[in-house]
C-alpha cells in the first residue's frame, strides 16, 4: 500500500512538476494588445511655444515592443522674434513672428520597459512625421511651411488599474526640408512635451 501511495506521488510530481515550470516560463501578454491616448502637447520651436491637442493608437506585440500612430492638430499660436535678411548690400534685422503648427503626424516603433507589472512602463520611440506650420513675419504675407523628418523620444506611462492611466512624454522633431521665405533665419527643430490620457483596449 505504502509503495503504490510512493508511486502515485511520484507520478504526480513528474506529471505538475513541467507543467508548474511552463506556466512559470510563460510569457505575461497582459501587457499586450491594441491602446490609445487623448491629451495635450507644448511644442517649442524657434523660440515660439504653441499648444495643441493630439490623439495616438497603437499595438503593443509583446511586453517590450510595439509600433503606434500619432496626429496632433494645433490650438494656439505663439510670438518669436527671427532675423530677417534682405536688401544689397544684406541688411539683418529682427523682425517679430507668428508661428502656428496647425497639424502633425508620425508613425513609430516603441520600446517599452515594464517597471511595475501591468501598471508602469518607461517607453523610447523613434519613427518618421511630418507637419505643417503657418508663419506671419510682421510686413509679411502669411507663409505656410510644411516639413518631414525623423523623430525620436523618451516618456512614462502608469495605468491605475491595468487599463486606465497617465502618458508623459518628450519627442524631438528634425524638419530635414522646412521651407521658409528667403531670408527669414529659422532652425530645423522642434521640442514636443505632451501629458495625455491612456487606455488599453
Amino acid at each position: 500500500m505504502k509503495f503504490l501511495l510512493a508511486t502515485a506521488a511520484a507520478a504526480a510530481i513528474c506529471v505538475g512538476a513541467p507543467a508548474l515550470a511552463l506556466a512559470q516560463a510563460a510569457p505575461d501578454t497582459s501587457t499586450t494588445g491594441a491602446y490609445g491616448d487623448l491629451g495635450w502637447s507644448h511644442v517649442t520651436t524657434n523660440g515660439a511655444n504653441v499648444e495643441g491637442i493630439q490623439g495616438r493608437l497603437g499595438y503593443r506585440f509583446m511586453p517590450y515592443l510595439g509600433v503606434e500612430g500619432e496626429l496632433r492638430g494645433g490650438l494656439s499660436t505663439g510670438d518669436t522674434t527671427r532675423n530677417y535678411t534682405t536688401g544689397t548690400p544684406p541688411v539683418t534685422t529682427g523682425i517679430d513672428t507668428r508661428v502656428k503648427q496647425t497639424i502633425a503626424g508620425a508613425g513609430y516603433v516603441v520600446g517599452f520597459v515594464p517597471l511595475v507589472s501591468n501598471k508602469f512602463d518607461v517607453l523610447a520611440r523613434v519613427g518618421y512625421g511630418w507637419s505643417h506650420y503657418d508663419l506671419t513675419p510682421a510686413g509679411l504675407s502669411k507663409y505656410g511651411a510644411s516639413e518631414h523628418g525623423i523623430r525620436y523620444g523618451v516618456g512614462a506611462q502608469y495605468l491605475f488599474d491595468g487599463a486606465n492611466g497617465v502618458r508623459v512624454d518628450w519627442t524631438r522633431e528634425h524638419m530635414s526640408n522646412f521651407t521658409v521665405p528667403t531670408g527669414l533665419d529659422v532652425s530645423n527643430n522642434a521640442n514636443v512635451w505632451g501629458v495625455s490620457f491612456v487606455h488599453r483596449f
